[in-house]
């Protein structure tokens, strides 16, 4: 039995591999993760990842030509695991029912997000350590910004018909309004990084809006008459009605 691995935006081709190869595929990328977290991508060795996955360099090798193809390959692996949270959650947003205010379907569609989307600590610190190998390494930035620019087109029309979905618009040009959202989140995942134990725990408890639903509801406008939506109170992830935003008709 084969898998049909698709080719990456980043130019890793793998091409048709047996499930056993791709399961080694996927446990050297994880234990790679794990070692990057603790040592960085610099201070890895092969024989280290190797190691922790339970193979040998030969496995490695098959798989990536060297450290550089399989920092891509995590690079790319990250940026699929938000997209398909990012696509997810904005599918639902484009089904919710219209009669819901705006405020209140932004409010789901990012504790939707929030939800499949979350990092760990160790993830967080793993993607930081992989964009500041590629921004070193000059044959790495190239192959990232294609990737980048690959990801930014898929999301704009799943953006673009979500918004129009909710009733909503953007008061700036689409380009500046995702890199301040995109700002919001990493800001958030940042932030995540120096967070301790209780952090987390009053984080998760916490029922206000978050930095991304603030930036959203600040950079878009309901599209609907005035007085169409009834009461634009804020209903944050929690529900409790924390918090007010009026959008302008």
């Amino acid at each position: 039995m084969t898998a049909q691995v698709r080719t990456p935006v980043l130019g890793v081709e793998p091409g048709p591999v047996s499930a056993r190869r791709a399961q080694t595929r996927e446990r050297l990328m994880a234990a790679a993760g794990t070692v990057f977290a603790e040592r960085g991508v610099i201070g890895a060795s092969v024989e280290e990842i190797c190691e922790a996955a339970g193979f040998t360099r030969g496995a490695f090798y098959s798989n990536f030509t060297d450290k550089d193809a399989l920092v891509l390959a995590l690079i790319e692996a990250g940026a699929q695991t938000q997209y398909a949270a990012a696509e997810d959650a904005l599918t639902a947003m484009a089904a919710t029912s219209p009669g819901l205010a705006p405020e209140e379907i932004v409010s789901r569609t990012l504790s939707r997000f929030d939800a499949l989307g979350r990092s760990s600590r160790e993830g967080v610190l793993v993607q930081q350590e992989l964009l500041l190998h590629a921004a070193r390494v000059p044959a790495l930035r190239a192959p990232y910004a294609a990737f980048v620019a690959a990801c930014t087109r898929r999301l704009s029309g799943l953006i673009t018909e979500a918004l129009e979905a909710a009733g909503l618009e953007l008061v700036l040009p689409f380009d500046p309004a995702l890199d301040l959202l995109i700002a919001a989140h990493d800001h958030t995942q940042r932030q995540s990084l120096f967070a301790t134990a209780a952090d987390e725990t009053a984080e998760d408890a916490r029922t206000g809006p978050t930095a991304l639903h603030t930036m959203v509801l600040a950079l878009t406008r309901s599209t609907r008459p005035a007085g169409a939506d009834g009461p634009t109170a804020v209903l944050p992830a929690g529900g409790d009605g924390a918090g007010t935003h009026r959008a302008e008709p």
